[in-house]
Parts: structure tokens; C-alpha cells; sequence
């Protein structure tokens, strides 16, 4: 029993709830030690660069044919626009737009019926001046050998007055006789003088008769020639890229009919910039062919420039140079435009890059013990290594033969930035 004034003693279940934190504390730190004695030893790591795969090209001086890209419009010198030279109706059209044609074929006919009637009356014309010429002919020889007669009777006449003058003088013959005589002579000298006026007449008679009918052979040489001005030809091979009028349009003179170029005269017109024009004038004035190629139907096409125009329109920036195809022309339509590669004389000192190795327009990027250096080129122009318009042509005194060069195009490229070169573009 305890005392009175003797505090009772703790229950063990009391005891037991304050104890077990304390425990479950302490063991928990124990663990938590134990842990961390036994983790591994963390190493402190190196950093190390990345190097980017990239392809170079090697640069090599030499002289190049320096190229120029441009856009041409095929054109022909020799396209015909043809007109109506009559007021008539168009009978019949036997060609189509893009029909290709020979010379003399018939594109197309016209109504010839009225100039046919005219043709029958200026032929009755010249028929008529005909038969007017030979009449006059033959009056002209009548009246020669009626001229002869003339003078015979004349001399006859005169011989009878004589007889009448001899008999009036001798009384066996009477004034009146004389008279009669003489006026017999008058007659016949009249007679005669109207004969010989007739003969002399002639010339200027068949010059006038010969000048009406030159004038109605010259009318009827008009209509005939009108007649095959129905009669539409190809004054060439070509080919027709217009037709203007269907059958039974009416047309008078002048209105246009068909248009169509020739296929053996094609050529490309292309605007050559200012600053490439001394060396293309030098180059034509010795004598030294500008070659270039079109890409046409995604084929190359030779060309040769043949001359620069004469004439700058207002507004643009160079001359137009005109190129012909080299051998056969090949199918092609008016007004298409094509691009065009020009190759201008070799220029000495330059080495070649394709397009993907410049930054900007005037760096590129040189590697240098694995790093890039960037270094500025001049531009000199295109060139085509076998692609079509992938390389240009550059010159540094920056870069010496055989040193590499960025071929690949790097979103990150900076100066100093380490690369691995992977392959060497040709």
C-alpha cells in the first residue's frame, strides 16, 4: 500500500508510448548513416566538344569558263502575219492552230467567183483591142497597094488633060473637055493625098490601139493576180500559231488571216547584264564564239549567241542578246521562256564551289585543324561542274590550292566550330 502523500507510480503503457519515438528516431538515423557511409564516391566528370560530321571540297585554281544564268523568250525573225488583200468571203480554212506546214501548201481560200467575171470581161476587153490591132493592119496594107493605084491614076489623069489642053489649042477639042480633065486631076491628086495621110496616120493609129490593149492586159493581169490572192500559201515551212477567220467570215483588205513563223529561223532572245557586256562585245569582236545551253523539256539544248541588239528599251538593265540553235531546230512554240547558261570567256585565278559552300554572299568557311575559319571570296560567276547551276566560280588570296572548304550548309556554323569531315565533294 502506499503512504498517503506518496505519488502512485507511471502505468507501462505510458512508459511504453513515450519511449517507442524515441526509438523508432534513433534507429531511423542509424539507417539513415548506415546509408550513407556505404553509397559510392561520386567522381567529378570531364566535359567533352562535339564534332559535327560535315563534306568538303578542295579548292584548286585554274582558269574557268565563268557562266550566266539567264531567262530567254524564243522569238523568230521570220514570223508572217498574213493579210486579206481583197473584200470577199473566206470559203474554206484547211489549216489549225499549232499545224505544222510546207511551203506553197494551201492554208486557205477565198471566194473567187466575182473576180472570175471580172477576168471573162477584161479578156472580151483585150480580145476586142486584138481584133481592132489586125484591122488596122490590114488597112494599113490596102492602103499601100491602093496608094500605087493612086499614082496611077494620078499620071493617067494627067496625061488626059494634056490630050484635052493639045486638042482645045488645035480647036478640035472643047474648052469644057479641059475643064472636066482637069478636074479629074484634082480629084485624083485628093485622092491621093488622103491615101498617103492614111499610110502616114498608121503608126500613131497602132501605137494607140497597142497602148489600150497593154492597158487592158495590165487590168487583166490584176485580176489574175488577184484571183490567186484567194488562194492563201504558206510562204514557208512554219508553223501556224494563229487563225483569224472561219468560213463564210467577210474580210476586206488588210484584215489579218492566219499568222505563222518559220520553224528554220528560231532563236532565243535573252536580256544580258550590264556588267557582262565588255567582255561579250570583246569576245564577238575577235571573233570568239559565246556558247550556251537551255534546258529544254529537261533536256540541253547547244546555242551561239549571234548579236546583241541595237536598242535598250527604258527601264531595263542590259541588252538583248539573240542566240541560235546550234544544228537542227528543234520543236518549239513562240513566247516561251526558257533559262539559258551562258558561257563567257576563261578567267584566270578562280577555283570552284558548289552554291551550299557560301554563307551569306561573299564567306565561306575554310577548315582549319578541325575548326572552321571564315574567310571572304569575291563572286565571279556561275559555273556548271556538271550540274546544272550548282557551283559558282570565287577568288581569295585567303585560300591556296589544295585547302579545304564547308561544302555542307550548317545552321550553327561559327567561327571556331569543330567539325569532322566525313567526304571530299568532287
Amino acid at each position: 500500500m502506499w503512504g498517503l502523500g506518496t505519488p502512485a507510480p507511471y502505468p507501462m503503457s505510458r512508459i511504453f508510448r513515450l519511449i517507442l519515438p524515441v526509438l523508432l528516431l534513433g534507429a531511423g538515423v542509424a539507417v539513415f548513416m548506415a546509408l550513407t557511409s556505404s553509397r559510392p564516391i561520386d567522381q567529378p566528370l570531364t566535359p567533352t566538344e562535339r564534332s559535327w560530321p560535315v563534306e568538303v571540297v578542295t579548292v584548286q585554281h585554274q582558269p574557268l569558263a565563268p557562266t550566266v544564268r539567264l531567262y530567254g523568250r524564243i522569238e523568230s525573225p521570220r514570223e508572217a502575219r498574213v493579210r486579206s488583200a481583197l473584200s470577199t468571203d473566206v470559203q474554206e480554212v484547211r489549216v489549225l492552230v499549232g499545224q505544222s506546214v510546207r511551203k506553197g501548201e494551201e492554208l486557205l481560200q477565198l471566194d473567187d467567183h466575182d473576180l472570175r467575171l471580172v477576168l471573162r470581161q477584161r479578156e472580151a476587153e483585150l480580145t476586142e483591142i486584138e481584133a481592132q490591132i489586125e484591122s488596122e493592119n490590114i488597112r494599113y496594107r490596102t492602103d499601100r497597094s491602093a496608094l500605087e493605084q493612086e499614082s496611077t491614076l494620078l499620071t493617067l489623069a494627067q496625061s488626059a488633060l494634056q490630050r484635052a489642053e493639045r486638042l482645045a489649042q488645035t480647036q478640035v477639042g472643047s474648052q469644057a473637055n479641059v475643064d472636066e480633065a482637069r478636074q479629074a486631076v484634082t480629084r485624083q491628086m485628093l485622092s491621093l493625098t488622103s491615101r498617103r495621110r492614111a499610110i502616114a496616120d498608121h503608126p500613131a493609129r497602132l501605137a494607140q490601139l497597142q497602148a489600150r490593149h497593154q492597158r487592158a492586159a495590165v487590168l487583166r493581169d490584176r485580176v489574175l493576180r488577184d484571183l490567186e490572192r484567194t488562194r492563201i500559201v504558206a510562204p514557208f515551212d512554219g508553223r501556224v500559231t494563229t487563225v483569224h477567220v472561219t468560213p463564210g467570215d467577210r474580210v476586206h483588205p488588210g484584215d489579218r488571216l492566219i499568222d505563222l513563223f518559220d520553224t528554220a529561223y528560231t532563236e532565243i532572245r535573252a536580256q544580258v547584264p550590264n556588267r557582262h557586256l565588255p567582255v561579250i562585245r570583246q569576245s564577238l569582236g575577235e571573233g570568239t564564239p559565246i556558247n550556251a545551253t537551255a534546258a529544254l523539256d529537261g533536256a540541253p539544248v547547244e546555242l551561239t549567241l549571234t548579236r546583241l541588239s541595237g536598242k535598250i528599251e527604258a527601264g531595263e538593265g542590259g541588252v538583248d542578246g539573240f542566240f541560235d540553235f546550234k544544228g537542227e531546230h528543234p520543236p518549239l512554240e513562240l513566247g516561251r521562256t526558257i533559262p539559258v547558261l551562258v558561257s563567257l570567256p576563261p578567267q584566270p585565278g578562280v577555283f570552284a564551289l558548289p552554291v551550299t559552300a557560301v554563307y551569306g554572299a561573299d564567306a565561306v568557311y575554310h577548315i582549319s585543324d578541325d575548326r572552321l575559319v571564315r574567310v571572304a571570296v569575291e563572286h565571279v560567276g556561275e559555273y556548271r561542274n556538271g550540274e546544272w547551276g550548282s557551283w559558282s566560280l570565287f577568288r581569295s588570296t585567303a585560300l591556296q590550292d589544295g585547302d579545304t572548304v564547308l561544302a555542307s550548309q550548317l545552321p550553327n556554323a561559327v567561327e571556331g566550330l569543330k567539325v569532322e569531315i566525313i567526304s571530299t565533294r568532287d
